[in-house]
Parts: C-alpha cells; structure tokens; sequence
C-alpha cells in the first residue's frame, strides 16, 4: 500500500495508545488493518520519532524510491530538504547513501 504523503506530515495516534491496543487481543481485532497507511506498527513506531522531513524521505525509500530526484517528486520536499534528510536518516542508520562513481 503506497504511503500517504500529506497524511504522514502529522502523527495521528500517541504512540502509548497504540502500545495499549497491541498488548490487548480484543483491540487488535477491533482494529483490523492497524496503521496498515503507515506500513503497519513497526514501521510507524519508526517514523513517529522522525521529524516531518525525514519521515517522508524515509516513506518514499521504503516504497522504493532510490533517487534525491524521486524522493523530492514524491514527498514534495526541495533538494536541499531531501539532502539533509537523508543525511540525518543515514546519521541514524536507517538509510546508506550510495554516491555514483
């Protein structure tokens, strides 16, 4: 499912409510699909801690965009925006930024 770009610049659900809905079976079951937008709980656990810029470029690599080009058509973001983005994610150890020779 392709992510929500827009939707992904605010968080929806405090991360403690959704702690609270995976230790409970019933809410789970409830909840269907939970966060399925965000690539499911795990991957919304990550890009909750993410500031806005680096949570889309993070959300473009996972849908597989590679490039600086692609990631700024998708999340909408400048070049210099997506740059230091990635950079940060690198930092972090989510990404590794590959140079071309």
């Amino acid at each position: 499912m392709p992510f929500d770009y827009e939707s992904l610049r605010r968080i929806p659900m405090d991360p403690r409510m959704l702690e609270r809905i995976q230790r409970s079976s019933e809410m789970v079951s409830e909840q269907g699909d939970l966060m399925a937008g965000w690539g499911g709980p795990s991957v919304y656990k990550i890009l909750i801690h993410l500031p806005p810029n680096q949570r889309l470029c993070y959300a473009a690599i996972l849908e597989g965009h590679t490039t600086e080009d692609q990631i700024g058509i998708v999340t909408g973001l400048s070049p210099e925006e997506v740059s230091g983005s990635l950079s940060s994610l690198q930092n972090r150890g989510l990404v590794s930024v590959e140079t071309s020779v």
